[in-house]
Formats: structure tokens, sequence, C-alpha cells
């Protein structure tokens, strides 16, 4: 289970322990994007930094309809309390995880300043 709060500008947010192949791992807080497919979307120099693997290049549209390739890169989350292998978009300036992440899980919000975050594994996941 993982707990977080909504922000005053209505933003859930989320903490999230990002797993580095040097055996260390760094806490991260991501706002939770419903309206974002991918698993999770990272600046640049935070992935350089983590030392992420790069992965491919996807097509991605923009939340304003542009089209775009963005770089992808591997990285290791604690998910659920188990470690889990995701795929990281390289854009912009937010640290956002998305729908992608969220399969198997129910994501509940509690939309007020200071509500709270909770995401629960379901036991049925499709």
């Amino acid at each position: 289970m993982h707990y977080g709060t909504v922000s005053d500008a209505l933003e859930a947010m989320v903490s999230l322990v990002i797993l580095k192949d040097d055996g260390t791992d760094e806490t991260l807080d991501f706002i939770v994007d419903t309206g974002l497919s991918e698993e999770m979307v990272l600046p640049q120099p935070v992935i350089d930094r983590l030392g992420l693997s790069p992965d491919d290049r996807i097509p991605i549209m923009t939340g304003d309809g542009r089209g775009q390739f963005v770089g992808t890169y591997h990285a290791r989350v604690l998910w659920h309390g188990r470690p889990q292998g995701i795929h990281v978009a390289s854009m912009g300036r937010e640290f956002l995880i998305g729908m992608a992440l969220f399969r198997g899980s129910n994501v509940n919000i509690d939309a007020v300043p200071g509500g709270s975050v909770t995401i629960t594994e379901l036991s049925a996941a499709p």
C-alpha cells in the first residue's frame, strides 16, 4: 500500500522508492497523473543522476495535443512492497506517475487540500 497527500493546489502526491543499480535507493515525490498513460515521467537530469539504463524512443502525445518522440529508460521501484521494473519517459520538469503503473491497483484520492492518497493492490488483478 502506498500513501500520500493532496497539495494545496489539489495535486495528489505520492513518494516512491527508486532502487539504484549500485544497491542504494532514493525516495522521490511524484504527482499522480491519471491522464498519463506511461508508468513514470522524470526530467532528464534526474534520470542521469539515478543512472537509469536507456531503453528506446517512443512517440507520445502531450496534453496540449503535440506529438513528439521521447527517450525511455529502465528503472526499478518498490511497488506494493516488492521491487518492480518499470519504464520511465524523459520529458518536462515534473515527476509524474501514470496509469500504467497503477494497473492492478485501486487509487483513492480525497480531493481536498491535505486529503489522503491511498494506492492498494487489488487481490485479483486483471
